[in-house]
């Protein structure tokens, strides 16, 4: 799907907290809990923008764009970026716009974040998909690799103008499955996230700097779905261990899939996402 326009799901509200003015917007209605979309590290509710329209007949559905990413306000101050502050603002967010709890799905430091928001606000979730993310540390392969990228994140600056993100196998699935005015427009926001958002938390969740959280999964008594896709690593190594540590998880592998299989592999996405909604409604 080379070709085409992409469908439009611009965030058209704000939430001010801590500072910063938070994008955010909402669509569909139902009587079940909203699901609600957790983007992760460097990217936008737009990661989402092709499945909204799916998600949200049945059911309302809300995202938002965090601190210093996509259409949210940036503060060029690396102090004010860290996984606890997202938590928070996403904790002040749903209880200022939803009554009750929520269905929370969390992609990679997003569920990092949905892990976090189990544990200290049990009493808002009613379930939980956590997609291609861990409860452990980041797990590199190569230890050369690993210096690479955080030397790059301790270079960054203030005035630093964030370039596009280097290709991956997975680069040319996406190009394939999406269409060019999505692309252009995740081209446009991934510019726009906060140099110092990116040294911060980039050090964190690849520097060993977040606390794991694996020794509290049993503490976790909601339905959890982990989505993971095949060719994730190192989120598919531990993808058993994170289904099974929890109480009531169930594990949905994606065949050829990498990091983002909500664009490359939507139907089966869709299919797993919607199958964890049918089992909690």
């Amino acid at each position: 799907m080379s070709g085409g326009p992409a469908p439009s799901h611009e965030l058209g509200r704000t939430f001010d907290v801590g500072g910063f003015s938070l994008a955010w917007d909402e669509w569909g209605g139902g009587d079940v809990p909203p699901l609600v979309l957790i983007h992760g590290f460097s990217g936008s509710a737009h990661d989402f923008a092709l499945q909204i329209d799916a998600l949200a007949e049945d059911r309302r559905v809300l995202a938002i764009d965090h601190r210093g990413h996509g259409r949210s306000t940036n503060s060029f101050d690396e102090a004010t970026y860290t996984v606890d502050h997202i938590l928070d603002d996403v904790i002040a967010w749903l209880n200022e716009t939803v009554d009750g709890p929520v269905d929370l799905l969390g992609h990679s430091m997003g569920g990092r974040v949905a892990l976090r928001f189990a544990l200290a606000a049990r009493e808002r979730l009613r379930s939980m998909i956590l997609m291609d993310t861990t409860a452990w540390s980041f797990e590199f392969e190569d230890p050369a690799l690993a210096e690479l990228i955080l030397s790059y994140f301790a270079s960054l600056t203030s005035e630093q103008v964030m370039g596009r993100p280097p290709a991956t196998p997975e680069t040319e699935l996406i190009a394939q499955a999406t269409p060019a005015g999505w692309r252009a427009r995740k081209s446009e926001l991934d510019a726009a996230f906060d140099p110092m958002a990116a040294k911060a938390l980039g050090r964190a969740i690849f520097g060993d700097e977040l606390q794991p959280v694996d020794h509290l999964l049993g503490d976790i008594d909601v339905p959890v779905t982990v989505i993971v896709g095949e060719h994730d690593h190192p989120y598919v190594d531990r993808a058993p261990d994170l289904a099974d540590g929890v109480v009531h998880g169930e594990l949905v592998m994606i065949d050829g899939a990498y990091h983002s299989p909500q664009l490359t592999h939507p139907a089966q996405w869709l299919t797993a996402v919607r199958s964890h909604l049918a089992r909690v409604d």
